[in-house]
């Protein structure tokens, strides 16, 4: 038993002074094409040693600083590579994609032993491009109506369309399409997400299909509805009083007429009447028993003065 933890101790310091296990684990590190990138140590201030190397994948020196006499050898003769005395650091110049790869910190102690200190995996990528956003239409195909986004320069990059109710990502691909079809006015506005680990940008588009009103509108809108309610309301209700007053008015002078006409004779102003003779109503008359000879009946009165007037 004794024996298995002695290896396991055995290999666990063989993997932290060779630096086998960082390699096998190294830090993922992204620089954009073009740009300057620091590659540092971490925690330097108790360390010891006699030289500190910077090395590329292939094992070739990069930059080898030996701590006694201070100097630095740059084995870049384009001065790609800058090294900081203070914190041992790596400044990598003028990032190309060639650049890509594992760099390790290395330190080479008095009897000859090397410790790795870390190890990084760099990746150089070229900042994403704003997205272009085009809408096609294609009645015969299986979309009548597609947007598509495309995403001119950026390396390992990805695609994301975004609103309300949809996610969808596309990655590995310079150019995404969502389908309009399925798509409701809710869903608006929609964006076109790109980025990858150095950068991002995105371009957005308003609603195609569906329009929405401006404040202007919408306020026409409000004033135009509550007019015509309120016309609507009003109108009816003024010519529901206009009825009552007609009505109203039409039965006072069928009353005033009936009483006009009570006891009025047929043709004869009331006001002319003198006497009971001037009124053609035979059962009211009573005949008198001398007449002058020039009246030969009670009927001749009629529209004439009374027999006393006559006499």
């Amino acid at each position: 038993m004794s024996s298995m933890k002695d290896l396991l101790l055995t290999v666990l310091l063989h993997c932290l002074t060779s630096g086998t296990c960082s390699e096998s684990n190294p830090i993922d590190r992204y620089g954009i094409d073009g740009e300057s990138f620091h590659l540092d140590v971490g925690e330097y201030n108790n360390m010891t040693f006699k030289k500190f190397l910077w090395l590329y994948a292939d094992k070739k020196n990069l930059v080898e600083y030996t701590s006694e006499t201070e100097h630095v050898e740059n084995y870049n003769k384009q001065n790609k590579f800058e090294f900081d005395e203070k914190n041992f650091s790596l400044l990598i110049k003028n990032l190309e994609k060639t650049d890509s790869g594992l760099y390790r910190a290395e330190t080479v102690q008095d009897d000859g032993d090397r410790i790795r200190v870390v190890t990084y995996k760099l990746s150089v990528q070229a900042p994403v491009s704003k997205p272009v956003i085009t809408n096609t239409s294609d009645p015969e195909g299986e979309c009548n109506s597609t947007l598509k986004c495309k995403v001119e320069n950026g390396t390992e990059l990805s695609i994301t369309w975004l609103g309300n109710g949809i996610n969808s990502t596309m990655t590995h691909g310079r150019s995404s399409e969502l389908c309009l079809d399925n798509i409701t006015c809710n869903s608006w506005p929609l964006t076109c997400y790109t980025e990858n680990k150095v950068s991002n940008s995105s371009e957005t588009i308003e609603a195609l299909q569906c329009e929405r009103p401006s404040n202007s509108a919408l306020q026409l809108n409000f004033w135009l509805i509550l007019s015509i309610g309120i016309i609507g309301i009003i109108i009816p209700i003024i010519i529901i009083i206009i009825r009552i007053f007609w009505i109203k008015h039409r039965n006072k002078k069928k009353e005033e007429y009936l009483v006009s006409t009570t006891d009025a004779s047929v043709g004869v102003n009331r006001q002319s009447i003198t006497t009971e003779y001037d009124v053609v109503r035979p059962e009211r008359i009573n005949q008198p028993t001398d007449l002058p000879p020039e009246i030969t009946t009670i009927y001749a009165t009629v529209r004439k003065t009374s027999i006393k007037s006559i006499c």
